[in-house]
């Protein structure tokens, strides 16, 4: 038997050996989950003395993250802006960046409230339903649709909005980006559309993370170039969005350029910006409906 001490150790030094950077950390959050604590209790805990059953679990554990599986989904939940989100093979991991996704999306629903409107968010491939769960957390005034291809993802977003009691406005749909929203919404009623796209080409999985391979693949990759399904969505937003609302996308960091200009070409949008993230590279790109 061992205590958590040397417990910790040990898979500190393993998950070290195997690239992962983090491996202080994800051994410390592997062991909290195993033993139902805080994490700060570990350090409190140090001479305790592992069950069996716990050290079984934990190495199970550890072993999956040693292959690279997501830490999010070895424990099945990610926080995101400060809410905890159900996490599974079916979605996406949720990242710090989309946060920003978020705050844009806050700031555009604060000035429909203050024009007397009850704000209307798309969030287009919604996956876990971080996005958009987030924003109605946020802001309690207004309404969210979030559409998802997949319906297993759409499951785990069901149960997310369930969990963070958000039911009464985020209303999910399946279907093929905005085609669901198209059929339901009068034009020129929402005011944004928000949407992380998939911004890696499959050709280039061998060079990913090996994090980003245990993920779903039509969440992650684009059969070609993204440009083209970043300028298919402004397309199809354009009709729906009104005057002075807008479209926020999560870019792809350095490689963003071919987005952006493909975006500029959409007609019915001005105004692009974008907006770098904390790390200086291109994030969000919000353009104006007029």
């Amino acid at each position: 038997m061992t205590t958590v001490l040397e417990t910790l150790r040990g898979a500190r030094a393993a998950l070290a050996a195997s690239g992962i950077g983090s491996a202080d950390l994800d051994a410390a959050l592997i062991l909290s989950h195993v033993m139902s604590v805080p994490r700060h209790r570990l350090r409190t805990e140090s001479d305790v003395v592992l069950s069996r059953a716990q050290r079984e679990s934990f190495d199970r554990l550890v072993a999956e993250r040693v292959r690279r599986r997501p830490l999010a989904q070895i424990l099945g939940r990610k926080e995101f802006r400060s809410l905890e989100f159900e996490v599974t093979a079916d979605v996406l991991s949720p990242r710090p960046e989309t946060e920003d996704l978020v705050e844009a999306a806050c700031a555009v629903c604060d000035r429909a409230a203050a024009a007397g409107r009850v704000p209307i968010i798309v969030d287009v491939g919604t996956g876990s339903g971080c996005i958009a769960i987030s924003i109605a957390v946020e802001r309690p005034f207004v309404r969210v649709h979030a559409v998802d291809l997949s319906g297993a993802a759409l499951e785990v977003a069901r149960r997310n909005v369930a969990w963070h009691c958000v039911g009464d406005r985020v209303t999910l749909h399946r279907g093929d980006l905005l085609a669901p929203i198209a059929a339901l919404v009068s034009p020129a009623s929402i005011d944004a559309v928000v949407a992380n796209p998939p911004y890696a080409e499959r050709s280039e999985a061998g060079s990913c993370d090996p994090e980003v391979l245990w993920e779903p693949a039509a969440a992650v990759f684009c059969e070609g170039p993204p440009a083209p399904l970043y300028a298919r969505i402004a397309a199809d937003a354009a009709p729906l969005v009104r005057e002075g609302g807008e479209l926020l996308l999560e870019l792809p960091g350095a490689t963003s350029g071919p987005v952006v200009d493909a975006v500029r070409t959409v007609p019915g949008w001005r105004d692009l910006v974008v907006m770098p993230d904390l790390a200086g590279l291109p994030r969000v790109l919000r353009a104006a409906r007029g």
